[in-house]
């Protein structure tokens, strides 16, 4: 079978199990160019002034001499000639290449376009000049117009499906947001003549802005890449996984879009007690961390990739180490974390980007999140504070926005008292914050949880569903939906939910284990419930529910201890009172949380 040229979205070529070929990315460009034009070869004097620098050609005819050096040895190794390679010019070789973009033609149809373009052409190439930026943006610019045609051919036709022709309309619009004839598509209403008349699609790309192609930044963000911890005496594993962090990291360091910290910097940083004063000194954006795990008969690596700015896990997966074939193994995770790593960072730079503008905020944001993690209420206020210092610098600044939200709710939560004002509060600023940024989970998150409290459990339900389809792997916002079902009365739904977002977040904040506890009560587990609450740093807020768990196992001396120690905080806590104001959906969750505290002599 003949290998396969993925061009649109990753430029790879794959087997015929679909598995990665190791090839030099410029040999890859040439053979996408030959397959793209309908040509056989081309001149090598060509392929140096269009894959290469033009402004020094001395240069760029090195760079090919050492492209081509490396191909022929590659294919050497591979037993396969899919580039023929003479003094004069580079031609398609004997073995055949098929290409994904061939099936991209007039006559393919919605369906199939639409499927197929998904992904920019060669959206991940840094093209070096100009010829190269105007020949992919003239590609991505035939591609949209097939697309938009099929579409229009097809926008009357009951017979396309409905998800097909919004799924064209969507990735037309995201290229194109002015394209009213499009957006009527979309939206089943007609669009203006005004607007039509607007819509003059041109051919012409004479920038790369215009193309719409990220050339290298100026100031790109900077990613280390830790160390794997481990907890087991599997040298071979921690150091095959090791080897396999510094291999990433030195493979990424040929990206232009990034800035990567060495592997000695990185294994030292791994051992700071105090990591954020680090990030932030050094300002790293994103970090990569690693656990090496022993899952009995094997191993696994797990990787998740943060976003420094809000402490968002924008990316996670765990890979299974193969005591077979750990060089394979090695091979296909480094691929894997490498191109997982630049593509959700480059989907993450618009959100980045709020935050490099408003140095100052963004300062006094961390500050105030890092006060957060504490459930006392001096650190509660003081977080306030400093979100509030952010918001003199830029008034409307998202996050902090979100860190008020929080701030108010978490108050409500700790004092038990039941105050109405501060669930007001919370929700006006998660309000704002949604308003500010669409796109930032945490004002999903936030009017979610103040939804929860206010028992509107399907409006909570709904926020916190958008809130993790927009960071599917952001521990805080699942952690927040695990307690929203918990509350709900699905406390075994809660307690799935609860136990990810903390594998996710390994050493979360208290709150975590408070949410766990919770709902291993519900369940009637008070022993785990306990064992939960033993692991918060701070167990003052949950002394009534230590005091319950204790009483439901009979242990009444422990849960008056508990007791007591609720009125020393709390010297009016009324039993009636909270209960009338714990959002518990059902009637029977409610039953059983105050037979536990009556029991245990509130």
């Amino acid at each position: 079978m003949p290998a396969q040229l993925q061009t649109l979205g990753h430029l790879r070529l794959l087997d015929e199990g679909g598995n990665d070929i190791v090839f030099p990315e410029k040999a890859l460009l040439i053979l996408c160019y030959l397959k793209t034009r309908g040509l056989t070869e081309m001149p090598r004097a060509d392929a140096a002034g269009l894959f290469w620098d033009d402004g020094n050609a001395g240069a760029a005819f090195a760079s090919l001499r050492q492209t081509v050096s490396r191909t022929q040895k590659r294919q050497r190794e591979l037993g396969r000639a899919y580039l023929t390679i003479t003094d004069a010019a580079i031609a398609l070789g004997p073995d055949p290449v098929e290409s994904d973009v061939a099936a991209v033609r007039q006559d393919a149809g919605l369906a199939v376009l639409a499927s197929l373009l998904t992904e920019d052409f060669l959206k991940h190439v840094k093209p070096v000049n100009r010829a190269l930026v105007n020949w992919i943006a003239l590609q991505r610019t035939a591609h949209m117009a097939l697309l938009r045609q099929a579409l229009l051919d097809r926008a009357a036709d009951s017979g396309a499906a409905r998800q097909v022709r919004s799924a064209a309309a969507l990735r037309l619009l995201e290229a194109n947001p002015g394209d009213e004839e499009v957006r009527a598509v979309l939206t089943g209403r007609p669009a203006t003549p005004a607007a039509l008349m607007t819509f003059q699609p041109s051919m012409q790309i004479l920038t790369p802005e215009e193309a719409g192609i990220a050339l290298p930044r100026q100031n790109p963000p900077r990613v280390v890449l830790l160390p794997p911890v481990t907890a087991f005496g599997s040298r071979t594993a921690a150091r095959f996984s090791e080897a396999l962090i510094e291999d990433v990291t030195i493979g990424l360091c040929a990206l232009r879009s990034i800035s990567i910290i060495a592997p000695h910097t990185a294994a030292q940083i791994s051992l700071q007690a105090d990591r954020a004063t680090t990030y932030e000194r050094h300002k790293i954006s994103y970090i990569l961390e690693t656990r090496l795990r022993d899952e009995g008969d094997g191993h696994t690596l797990f990787a998740q990739l943060i976003f420094f700015g809000s402490d968002e896990v924008i990316w996670a997966e765990r890979f299974p180490l193969s005591a077979e074939g750990l060089a394979r193994s090695r091979q296909m995770i480094a691929h894997q974390i490498a191109g997982a790593i630049a593509t959700e960072i480059e989907h993450n730079e618009l959100v980045r980007g709020d935050y490099e503008r408003n140095a100052d905020a963004y300062r006094s944001f961390l500050v105030g999140q890092g006060q957060l993690k504490n459930l006392d209420l001096r650190d509660i206020r003081r977080a306030r504070k400093s979100f509030r210092e952010a918001l003199q610098t830029s008034a409307g600044f998202a996050p902090a926005l979100g860190g008020l939200a929080r701030s108010y709710f978490l108050e409500w939560l700790v004092t038990a008292r039941g105050d109405g004002e501060l669930l007001r509060q919370a929700e006006d600023y998660a309000e704002q914050t949604i308003k500010a940024d669409e796109r930032l989970p945490s004002g999903y998150r936030e009017l979610g949880v103040v939804k929860l409290y206010a028992r509107q459990f399907d409006e909570s339900a709904a926020y916190l569903d958008q809130a993790e389809a927009l960071s599917p792997h952001h521990a805080n916002v699942i952690a927040s939906y695990a307690d929203t079902l918990v509350q709900a009365s699905c406390p075994d739904l809660g307690i799935r939910k609860i136990e990810h977002a903390i594998d996710l977040n390994p050493l979360p904040p208290d709150e975590y284990f408070w949410t766990a506890a919770g709902a291993s009560y519900s369940l009637g587990r008070y022993e785990q419930a306990l064992d939960y609450i033993a692991r918060m740093k701070d167990r003052a807020p949950v002394d009534r529910l230590s005091a319950a768990c204790w009483s439901m196992l009979g242990d009444m001396k422990k849960a008056r201890y508990y007791v007591r120690r609720t009125y020393a905080v709390h010297p009016n806590f009324d039993l009636e009172a909270w209960m009338a104001i714990v959002p518990f959906k059902e009637e029977w969750q409610r039953q059983h949380y105050y037979e536990g505290l009556k029991k245990a002599g509130f």
